[in-house]
């Protein structure tokens, strides 16, 4: 939902967000309690057709940042002159090769994109899961001219951060898919070694929430900010998701829905060989997060939009009417377990499978179906958590694109046979970003105090009883997909 053009202005205390996602970027005003003043997103539009299926133009990011920036800042009064800092959060795991002034030498290769060489799979033990390092490795052996003359090879949050205040820096959640050492959380010498990528081509790692450096003359322009304003170190989007949906302590439990699915608990300790989970740093330096992901899950349901909803799109745009809500109108109309149909979603990986597909099957079917494949997804790492770490969870937090869904979120709450809690605001990486700054200005003592301000929870939806026991059966036949397929999904991924 669009908030008002011009909100007035609600505390002394304001942050800028920079939230950099896969398919879009959002730019946030947030002040101190946790509510949204002013919220701009813009998708990206479509790459040129020479660049690879998961890359995009590096500058779009900052262009459709700035563009963002300019119009949440031009709703809010007083504008810039209340922002105390900005703070950025990207989407995690994607490369940009840039010379040393900072100019890209090629396009952004996404998180999504899975390119390997032979020798990063021969060192697939060592690597582990730091997908960056397959990315940078494929450079060096497909473009080894451009290898050499990269100044560095930088993380969508280093690149974001040079823009804003000069300095190429990352920090350890986005650094942790490059050759880091998961015990210092500092670039690994035996890792550069080992896989030829000399470690002055990465960015330097700070700390979640500390300052910086100051926006400077030029992002200030571009951006709308004022010339000085402090730029605080953010994290991960899911880092800040999970710190935004107050996912902090064990027994917690949250979901996100956008471009993929994620599920996220906290832990205490770095858990080593989660199988097919990841162990990953948290926003809060010193602590870990479990997670569960699956790739290309809400991208399914932006490519069946627009492969197949040409009609539904042109409706959107003379009503001014969101085209994912009439889709979801016509899904409404279809039983749970869209009469038996079921969507494997792992079409980033280009083993997407409609199983049970019918002649009694409609469009309306495929939408719903592809919205359950995501609820079952969750369920599938719920399940796999609870069982690791011996317990049950009471609740599911959710966030994301996806828990604007009415019809969404009953799905999740149904599918994973939980109370469903959705945070005052969707967007808790957001949320999870301004609590960084707030923490790093000084605004609260520590993480707990920000999230017991600035976490608030809007609705509470229980399980419907006879839906539960219809997925439960359609849960089993995605399981018998999964099980079937899952060999061939480690081998890609690893």
């Amino acid at each position: 939902m669009q908030l008002p053009a011009v909100v007035s202005y609600m505390s002394q205390r304001v942050f800028a967000v920079f939230d950099i996602g896969t398919t879009g970027a959002r730019a946030c005003l947030v002040d101190e309690e946790g509510r949204e003043i002013c919220r701009e997103y813009e998708e990206y539009p479509r790459p040129p057709r020479e660049l690879g299926t998961h890359e995009q133009l590096a500058d779009t990011f900052w262009r459709t940042a700035c563009n963002t920036m300019q119009r949440a800042l031009s709703g809010c009064e007083p504008g810039s002159e209340a922002v105390i800092a900005c703070v950025v959060s990207t989407t995690r795991d994607c490369i940009t090769p840039v010379d040393k002034d900072g100019n890209t030498l090629a396009p952004t290769v996404t998180w999504v994109d899975n390119r390997s060489t032979e020798r990063a799979k021969e060192l697939a033990e060592d690597i582990g899961p730091r997908k960056s390092v397959n990315k940078m490795m494929w450079f060096a052996e497909n473009r080894p001219d451009l290898f050499k003359k990269a100044y560095k090879f930088l993380t969508l949050d280093a690149l974001i951060n040079h823009r804003l205040c000069g300095r190429m820096v990352t920090e350890p959640a986005n650094a942790r898919y490059g050759p880091i050492d998961h015990e210092t959380l500092r670039w690994s010498d035996k890792l550069c070694d080992l896989t030829g990528i000399p470690m002055d081509k990465l960015a330097e790692i700070a700390t979640p929430g500390e300052v910086i450096g100051h926006v400077h003359r030029e992002a200030a322009r571009l951006a709308g900010l004022r010339e000085g304003t402090p730029v605080v170190m953010g994290c991960g989007d899911q880092q800040c998701s999970a710190l935004g949906t107050g996912t902090i302590r064990p027994g917690v439990i949250k979901a996100t829905t956008g471009t993929g699915t994620f599920v996220i608990t906290h832990v205490e300790e770095f858990i080593e060989d989660p199988y097919v989970l990841f162990c990953n740093p948290s926003a809060i330096p010193g602590e870990w997060i479990l997670e569960g992901v699956i790739p290309g899950t809400g991208l399914a349901y932006k490519w069946f939009r627009d492969q197949y909803c040409e009609r539904e799109v042109a409706l959107a745009a003379e009503t001014q009417q969101d085209a994912y809500e009439i889709i979801e109108r016509s899904a409404s109309s279809v039983p749970a377990g869209s009469d038996g149909l079921v969507v494997f979603p792992f079409m980033a990986y280009n083993k997407g499978i409609f199983y049970n597909l019918g002649f009694g099957h409609t469009k309306a079917h495929v939408a719903r179906a592809i919205m359950e494949a995501n609820g079952y997804g969750i369920q599938m790492y719920v399940q796999m958590m609870e069982g690791m770490l011996d317990t049950e969870f009471s609740e599911l937090r959710i966030d994301g694109g996806g828990s604007n869904s009415p019809l969404w979120r009953q799905i999740i709450a149904d599918c994973t046979n939980k109370p469903v809690l959705l945070p005052r605001s969707r967007d808790s990486t957001v949320i999870g970003a301004a609590i960084l700054a707030a923490v790093g200005m000084g605004v609260y003592g520590d993480h707990k105090e920000a999230v017991e301000n600035m976490f608030h929870v809007e609705e509470r939806r229980q399980p419907i009883p006879e839906n539960v026991a219809i997925y439960e059966q359609q849960y089993a036949v995605f399981n018998k997909l999964m099980l079937a397929e899952m060999s061939e999904i480690i081998e890609l991924t690893s």
